[in-house]
């Protein structure tokens, strides 16, 4: 590689890394990722687009746009960006498709935020789906125009969270010496022209926004669940039948699950960089191998649609076993034995 930044020492220090440490790994790693999740994010679209019943008529947008923003997030990971992080620095370097061609890695840091916050919105939409479906209910959403209004200013406010992190117009190489001080001796990739150092450490303003935004974030993902599983579990009415709220259950449980699975996925390397952060630790094997915990996230997404939800999970098995046909018009010829599950989630 060609060293760009001026403050590159050499040192013997780097001799004790491993090739777990480096670029070359964390990139090979990333694209044998891409050739699973990529074509089974693509499978998965084709599922959800065909194989919804119609029971589950109301959840098929918002599945296909929290489906496409996962699959977004997916592809920055393992394509786009390929972001190689040095915790407990906010420091990184993009090695995927947008450094080859030139992409800002400022921009790169920043659309791989929003789409990480945008992964909470779509969950958001997915909860509040649920929540409007509920008869029993009467504090609702009932207005589509109202809905597009309130989600655009969620979608918005997402944009405008991770803001304050960008304002800061601190020359990087002042902003490297902050990480030195922490990192003595990086590997060789911190020295490549796409490094980026977004923070010294201690600004207030974007912990003050990325706090509210957590609050305004947990604050409808609580309202909708909660409200939604009291009304289901607690509130009688005559008007709606056992079958159909547990109907309602089961599908609030697959949303529970979409929703839990990736979180936990990306949850693990977050709790690692506070980690790496409180105790000034640095290892990049395992920042490497941390950043690849997170972008498996798409697998697993991939596999909550597919094997949760009882039609599609039909769908695949009768699939695999050649049990299925499609015809001109687009429709499968072993429709009977799907639909005899319409709407069951779970065994």
């Amino acid at each position: 590689m060609t060293i760009y930044w001026p403050d590159y020492v050499a040192s013997i220090c780097r001799q004790n890394h491993t090739y777990f440490d480096s670029g070359e790994f964390l990139l090979s790693a990333y694209h044998f990722i891409a050739l699973f999740t990529l074509p089974l994010a693509i499978f998965t679209f084709f599922v959800i687009v065909r194989v919804t019943p119609r029971k589950m008529k109301k959840m098929k947008i918002p599945m296909i746009i929290s489906h496409a923003w996962s699959t977004n997030l997916d592809l920055f990971f393992t394509v786009l960006a390929a972001p190689c992080l040095f915790f407990p620095s906010a420091a990184g370097v993009p090695l995927g498709t947008f450094s080859a061609l030139g992409v800002s890695s400022r921009f790169v840091a920043y659309y791989g935020q929003v789409s990480i916050v945008m992964m909470a919105i779509n969950f958001i939409m997915l909860l509040e789906n649920r929540h409007s479906q509920i008869p029993m209910i009467r504090f609702k959403i009932t207005n589509h125009q109202f809905r597009l209004v309130y989600f655009a200013v969620n979608y918005t406010l997402a944009l405008l969270y991770i803001v304050p992190f960008y304002l800061d117009s601190d020359d990087q190489l002042e902003l490297r010496k902050f990480v030195f001080k922490r990192i003595p001796c990086p590997v060789v990739e911190f020295y490549e022209k796409g490094t980026f150092v977004l923070l010294k450490g201690g600004e207030f303003l974007p912990f003050l926004t990325i706090t509210g935004g957590l609050i305004i974030v947990l604050g409808q993902t609580l309202f909708f669940s909660i409200h939604t599983v009291y009304h289901l579990n607690y509130v009688k009415n005559a008007s709606v039948s056992e079958s159909t709220k547990a109907l309602q259950r089961r599908f609030l449980r697959y949303v529970a699950m979409q929703m839990t699975v990736p979180w936990a996925v990306l949850a693990g390397p977050i709790f690692y960089s506070l980690y790496a952060d409180r105790n000034d630790y640095y290892n990049q094997a395992f920042n490497n191998f941390s950043m690849l915990f997170m972008a498996i996230h798409g697998l697993l997404s991939n596999y909550c649609a597919l094997f949760i939800i009882k039609p599609y999970r039909v769908f695949v098995r009768n699939l695999i076993k050649g049990n299925i046909d499609f015809n001109s018009t687009g429709t499968t010829h072993n429709a009977p034995q799907i639909s005899v599950r319409l709407g069951s989630v779970s065994d």
